[in-house]
């Protein structure tokens, strides 16, 4: 019998030690990937850098208030570029931005502005916009403008976007759009950007960074 509760001991032991392994590999790894999106998004900085991505602008809040480069000044911003009828990139990144602006106040206490700007001025008007946005996050900031300041800030952000063609129905047509949120620093600087494939751990760890 105690050679048995031995053998139970010894398997018992194995086990949590191979657990341990596990969770310290879990662990390492996850290191390794913050540490790699850190440097990665610095090589990103630089080529923008480079490349003179960002600038000033001037849009409208739903409600007609003027949002600008200048009325930001002193906050950190996150910038997205989607529309509203987007049937799936623009919901999964609207959902990312707003995870990452309350995960960066609850954890860090800092406070970041979201905005999306639309790049489809037929359909998302303020009330569809404002709609749209508010189911996110009462945070996130939709905004709008003219024909000229939403190219012109889009230039500013290399933000392509494409109309896609409109079959049975004109107002039935799709956005093909660089998906990406930029960061925006108190000074207004974009500091760097979030692609599209990375989740929460590795977008807080990168702002943080800034």
């Amino acid at each position: 019998k105690q050679w048995y509760q031995r053998r139970v001991r010894e398997v018992l032991i194995v086990i949590a030690a191979g657990n341990l392994m596990i969770l310290y590999i879990k662990l390492c790894y996850g290191a390794y990937q913050t540490s790699q999106a850190r440097k990665e998004n610095r090589e990103q900085v630089r080529s923008y850098g480079e490349l003179s991505v960002g600038g000033p602008f001037e849009l409208e809040d739903t409600s007609g208030n003027v949002v600008s480069s200048e009325t930001l000044k002193g906050k950190w911003v996150l910038l997205y570029f989607g529309f509203t009828y987007c049937p799936d990139i623009c919901p999964e990144q609207m959902e990312m931005m707003a995870s990452v602006v309350d995960t960066v106040k609850e954890e860090h206490d800092i406070e970041v502005v979201p905005l999306m700007v639309t790049i489809d001025l037929e359909r998302d008007t303020p009330e569809v916009l404002a709609e749209y946005v508010a189911e996110y996050s009462p945070k996130i900031i939709g905004l709008r403008g003219t024909e000229q300041q939403v190219d012109d800030v889009c230039n500013h952000f290399r933000c392509y976007r494409s109309k896609g063609q409109a079959y049975d129905d004109p107002n039935d047509y799709i956005l093909d759009h660089t998906v990406t949120q930029y960061i925006i620093d108190p000074e207004g600087r974009t500091v760097g950007y979030f692609m599209s494939n990375r989740n929460l751990a590795e977008r807080v760890p990168i702002l943080m960074g800034h």
